[in-house]
């Protein structure tokens, strides 16, 4: 097992794979080039120590999923504009959401839904536009009055079929098991991953335009099924999951996905995967290859405004953030008791941020929040902790992608912004396949405020990896107050020939990206200094770096 001390030790692990990714080239100007300058000949207040010699599992790229669902402006608008357009598209998608996904890279895509998911029928995305079916949409009931969130069914299976191959990531598609039959779903699989000849559903996929199978691997069973997938209880759940997936038409060596728990409740939902995997004891034929874990970090009910906050808030989110560490590893434990070799991993499919509605884009744009630069810094926490537990992970996806809670993009007609969660994934898109290398921190704790009093926090957080002689290290500092020296130091004789950064902060905690000022908050070059055998940097506060450091 790999540590990483940050003022105390925290369990980190690993897992798989990705080529080379470039270094963020988004980097303009010197924002914090003199704040940090200034400060890099002085003492360190962290030591960082990094075992060049001793890298662990590669990161899967997974990890660093998406997902969009019928909700709000998240498809129309925020991904489908419509073919006649003249909003820049290709066949109907918003040509700037294409170019910015396949920018980070983007591994994977979820669809249709979350809670969306268990009342969606794939045959009602079928044929040509004009003539699909007008659908009732599980969030009509939380539309404002006089307005409806009816489903057009413009954008089907083929169209995000289209989008995946755009974007060059996996699909990874939620099966309707709420409202669903079995059949419906082995029928949904077969049209997607048939050859053409043997069955007549994809000999339908070919006169639908396209012959070779979609080749869809991630096949998710139900979403949330404790909830709006069904409102059942676990062992109902295991029951409708075994008559799902017995008779899985395998054309494709699928990795199938069982609906996990809630981690962001209060006792974690611990009785739903205790009861989930009790109940699946004693079968033969149900595989279970992931879990879904939901964790929302969830301040629905605080009345502070998403866009107005004082530090306690600021500190608030992260703190919940962190959480996510101690929730994975507590249902990883209970599956441990049933599954010791621990086949079956983690899906992360739903995480984020999670405030309360009332600053939308727009009424209808239900869930649309401002996305500050708080939320940047929990996406840089939240993908540490990912990486440090990579081995347990074989995705997960940020919810959500586009014009919704914790996104990486907001869009309103021909506006259109990157907000500052997006350069986090930028920012770390070098750690996408690269070996994860163990790292110790070493510095004081953070007396930081709380609603309650105060709390502890690490001094920084982050992740290194390694990918041939290039190395990334990625840092946050979560301080309103002070920047941090930091001194890394190569152990094994490892040397630094060349080192570079860039970091993403602001002078205002609450500064965001508007469709009136879309660069407000972006990265900017970091001084980086080689001095003998350590690397030195000023982390500036309320900042995530990324280093690159060329090994000799």
């Amino acid at each position: 097992m790999i540590r990483l001390k940050i003022c105390q030790k925290y369990k980190q692990e690993a897992s798989p794979k990705m080529q080379r990714r470039t270094f963020i080239k988004s980097a303009t100007g010197a924002g914090v080039g003199a704040l940090a300058a200034s400060r890099l000949s002085l003492a360190a207040d962290a030591e960082i120590e990094i075992a060049v010699d001793k890298p662990g599992m590669v990161i899967n790229p997974h990890i660093y999923g998406h997902f969009i669902e019928h909700l709000g402006g998240v498809i129309y608008d925020g991904v489908w504009v419509g073919r006649n357009s003249k909003i820049p598209n290709i066949d109907g998608m918003r040509k700037q959401f294409i170019d910015d996904m396949k920018r980070l890279g983007a591994p994977n895509l979820r669809w249709p839904g979350g809670c969306f998911a268990d009342g969606y029928h794939w045959r009602d995305g079928l044929g040509p536009v004009a003539k699909r079916p007008r659908t009732f949409s599980y969030w009509e009931s939380f539309m404002p009055p006089g307005k409806h969130a009816t489903e057009s069914n413009q954008l089907g299976v083929h169209e995000f079929m289209r989008l995946c191959r755009l974007i060059g990531a996996e699909p990874y598609l939620a099966a309707n098991v709420g409202s669903g039959t079995p059949k419906e779903f082995h029928d949904w699989v077969s049209y997607c991953n048939a050859p053409v000849g043997t069955e007549s559903l994809a000999d339908e996929r070919a006169a639908n335009g396209v012959r070779e199978p979609f080749g869809v691997k991630y096949w998710g069973v139900g979403n949330e099924s404790w909830g709006c997938g069904g409102d059942m209880k676990p062992g109902e759940y295991a029951t409708q999951y075994r008559q799902f997936v017995t008779q899985f038409p395998a054309y494709v060596k699928p990795f199938l996905v069982a609906t996990g728990p809630r981690g962001h409740s209060r006792d974690m939902d611990l009785a739903w995967t205790e009861g989930f995997f009790a109940a699946m004891q004693g079968g033969h034929r149900s595989p279970v290859h992931g879990f879904s874990l939901h964790f929302y970090s969830d301040f629905r009910t605080n009345k502070t405004r998403v866009a107005d906050f004082k530090a306690a808030d600021w500190y608030a989110v992260l703190l919940e953030g962190l959480r996510t560490e101690t929730v994975m590893q507590t249902h990883w434990d209970i599956m441990g008791k049933y599954d010791p070799q621990h086949r079956t991993k983690f899906v992360l499919d739903e995480w984020g941020v999670w405030y309360q509605p009332g600053e939308e884009i727009r009424p209808d744009y239900i869930l649309s929040q401002p996305v500050t630069l708080r939320d940047a810094l929990h996406t840089a926490i939240t993908f540490d902790i990912f990486n440090r537990h990579a081995d347990k992970l074989e995705m997960a996806n940020v919810a959500q992608t586009v014009n919704c809670i914790h996104s990486l993009f907001l869009a309103l007609e021909d506006k259109y912004t990157r907000t500052p969660p997006f350069y986090v994934f930028e920012m770390y898109r070098p750690h996408m396949g690269a070996r994860l290398t163990p790292m110790q921190i070493r510095g004081a704790e953070l007396t930081v405020p709380t609603q309650e009093g105060t709390a502890k926090m690490a001094m920084l957080t982050g992740s290194a990896s390694i990918r041939e002689k290039r190395m990334t290290v990625t840092l946050t500092n979560p301080s309103l107050d002070a920047p941090v020296n930091a001194r890394i130091r190569l152990a094994g004789g490892a040397r630094a020939s060349e080192a570079r950064g860039v970091a993403l902060t602001h002078s205002d905690m609450r500064a965001r990206n508007t469709f009136q000022n879309t660069d407000e908050v972006k990265p900017s070059s970091l001084p980086v200094n080689i001095n003998n055998d350590a690397v030195v940097v000023a982390v500036p506060k309320q900042a995530v770096v990324a280093i690159e450091i060329q090994l000799a």
